[in-house]
């Protein structure tokens, strides 16, 4: 009994300490008068693009937990591959490309084999889709054959990707991007620091594999302007050389010491990497039976730029889709999820809140006119948002968006796998689920102006912001 009453004692004197250590890293984060859209505070030019990162320590992104970067890849540029320390999902904003991710421990799926492409010369673009071979047993029984059947390349996974698609990265999970296309390849990304995957401190941490950043990261306490460079250039050319089995020389070349091109290069040719067809060109994939799936099989990405898969779709206002956890599983181990939302001008999204999950709002197209609304009942902000600003929206927060241009598109990530929305007026909203007598009571009006609050509004997300609702009888729902 003695024993245990000691052991009760030190688990509570444990808890007081952590919640005091906590409380002195990260005092009244989110104790929030104002929030801003926020611009990028940092720009890392490289030769075939840049990286553009916004300020993790600005208050309303340190309450969120989380921090923000965008990605400029011009065409026929290259993402180096990396990895982080945090859980990632991305968007891609414009563009088109491959994605590629290697995650530890798993096979090299993807084979270019003269067996399957006998004549076919390795790195000639299109021509070479390869072999995909999607079990991994498959792989393994055929690795042993392959210098006599002539493998002349095998890698993990290559996804095409475009434009709407979002994209779930584990941490330490190393990722590439290369645009394929003619346009800009722009991907947007929210790193979720406070996730229990980040063991280290609340900063973003880029561990490059290749290239280097002359720029340095900045934005971490003491690093100034010292360059980065990728992981390769702290170990000895003896030991790279050792641990590859090359030359001293080769070894030199992976740490890119006199290499200036920052994290995207150019590539000069045609890139040949061993990938599927496009999405169009692909048989309907069967749904998967859960059985045979693991880290390495789980499907990354989805699209949620196709009006026809909307949660809510208004031909007249507009479409909101949602990915979490139910749409793509991989999204319970990040704890992440996303709203994709577009609405022509003077729609509306009915005042909501996000009731388990702070939220960070980037804009992709257009602008909109957007308050938010605090615990203490005040307006934190109430302003114009356009192209390529972002806004932070803390869990509670109420906020509600109108569209003040042709058309407002944005994406919205959100700090829990699935993120749940109440709202403040509309047919399933907090106040059509009160009796009229607390909302007569409640506001100190009438039980008929009690019925307007309650049942005026009848749809649940999407509404015109022309001007106030005919006053008296409920509207019929529109189409």
């Amino acid at each position: 009994m003695a024993r245990l009453s000691s052991l009760l004692s030190f688990s509570v004197t444990l808890l007081i300490f952590l919640h005091g250590s906590t409380a002195k890293q990260f005092p009244n984060e989110c104790q929030l008068d104002q929030l801003n859209a926020l611009e990028p505070s940092h720009v890392l030019k490289a030769e075939a693009g840049r990286i553009e990162v916004w300020d993790h320590h600005a208050p309303q992104l340190r309450c969120s937990g989380v921090s923000f970067v965008r990605f400029i890849i011009e065409s026929h540029g290259l993402y180096l591959p990396s990895f982080l320390n945090t859980a990632k999902l991305s968007f891609v904003a414009k563009g088109q490309g491959l994605m590629g991710r290697v995650i530890p421990g798993c096979a090299e799926t993807f084979q270019d084999s003269s067996v399957f492409q006998e004549g076919s010369p390795f790195g000639e673009g299109q021509g070479q889709q390869g072999q995909h071979q999607g079990q991994q047993g498959q792989h393994q029984g055929q690795q042993g054959q392959g210098q006599g059947q002539g493998f002349r390349d095998m890698h993990q996974k290559v996804e095409h990707i475009r434009s709407g698609d979002a994209i779930a990265t584990h941490p330490g999970v190393a990722q590439w991007f290369y645009n394929n296309g003619n346009q800009p390849l722009v991907i947007v990304a929210v790193m979720d620091l406070a996730s229990h995957q980040n063991q280290l401190d609340r900063n973003p941490r880029p561990f490059y594999l290749a290239g280097n950043n002359p720029q340095g990261q900045s934005w971490l306490q003491g690093r100034g302007q010292q360059p980065q460079n990728n992981i390769l250039n702290g170990f000895s050319p003896e030991v790279l050389a050792q641990a590859f089995k090359i030359d001293v020389r080769t070894a030199q070349q992976l740490q890119n010491q006199q290499d200036n091109r920052g994290n995207i290069v150019r590539v000069q040719g045609p890139f040949g990497v061993i990938r599927p067809p496009l999405r169009s060109q692909r048989p309907q994939e069967e749904e998967s039976n859960g059985l045979e799936e693991t880290i390495c099989s789980a499907r990354c990405t989805d699209n949620l730029d196709d009006p026809s898969n909307a949660d809510v779709y208004k031909p007249q206002l507009g479409y909101i889709s949602t990915l979490n956890s139910y749409d793509l599983p991989i999204l319970r181990v990040l704890r992440l999820s996303a709203l994709r939302g577009s609405i022509r001008q003077n729609a509306m999204v009915l005042p909501q809140w996000n009731a388990n999950a702070n939220a960070v709002l980037y804009v992709t197209d257009g602008e909109a006119h957007i308050q938010v609304v605090n615990d203490n009942g005040e307006r934190v902000f109430d302003g114009q948002v356009s192209q390529g600003q972002l806004l932070a929206i803390p869990q509670g927060f109420s906020v509600v968006k109108r569209a003040t241009s042709d058309q407002f598109r944005w994406v919205e990530f959100k700090t829990n796998e699935n993120a749940q929305i109440n709202t403040l007026a509309g047919r399933t909203s907090v106040m059509t689920g009160l009796p009229l007598e607390v909302i007569a009571n409640g506001y100190q009006i009438s039980l008929e102006e009690a019925r307007r609050v309650k049942f005026n509004t009848i749809e649940t997300t999407l509404t015109h912001s022309s001007g106030p609702a005919s006053y008296g009888r409920p509207r019929k729902a529109d189409a």
